[in-house]
């Protein structure tokens, strides 16, 4: 199982970040490169076209990071996550701490740990009229064995 697709789980699973994040989670396997759509992904917005409050995850590539013993590589991958709500940060600021209880200094399927790493504040999407932040996570597993 991939980091994404773990953190995915674990997040679905969480009944408290799920009451808030009534657009649901998606991964980057189900938006595609150009992000939530209103055709792609319909659930992530209400009857009027506004995009509700929903969190998509990112991963970005895995690199060697830290121990090599000729077995095993550590690895490092970036874990991306991006919140959106049509107006205000309130859902958002809910959304995000929930996250970071969730997924910081936790051992993911397949991984050795998952870290907090930073956070954008702030921008606004202006393809979907939406407010939106990322916060991103260290996700350390390994390679080869």
């Amino acid at each position: 199982m991939s980091a994404v697709a773990a953190a995915k789980a674990l997040l679905e699973a969480d009944t408290t970040l799920m009451a808030t994040a009534t657009g649901g989670i998606w991964d980057f396997d189900e938006t595609g490169r150009l992000g939530l759509s209103r055709t792609l992904t319909p659930a992530a917005f209400d009857e009027h076209g506004r995009i509700k409050p929903c969190v998509v995850l990112k991963g970005r590539s895995c690199v060697p990071f830290g121990i090599a013993d000729g077995q095993y590589v550590t690895t490092r991958q970036m874990l991306e996550v991006w919140f959106y709500e049509d107006a205000g940060y309130g859902n958002i600021k809910t959304m995000r701490q929930r996250v970071y209880a969730l997924l910081h200094e936790v051992q993911l399927a397949g991984t050795f740990v998952c870290r907090w790493a930073n956070s954008l504040r702030g921008p606004r999407d202006t393809d979907l009229g939406a407010n939106v932040e990322r916060s991103e996570y260290a996700v350390i597993g390994k390679q080869g064995g």
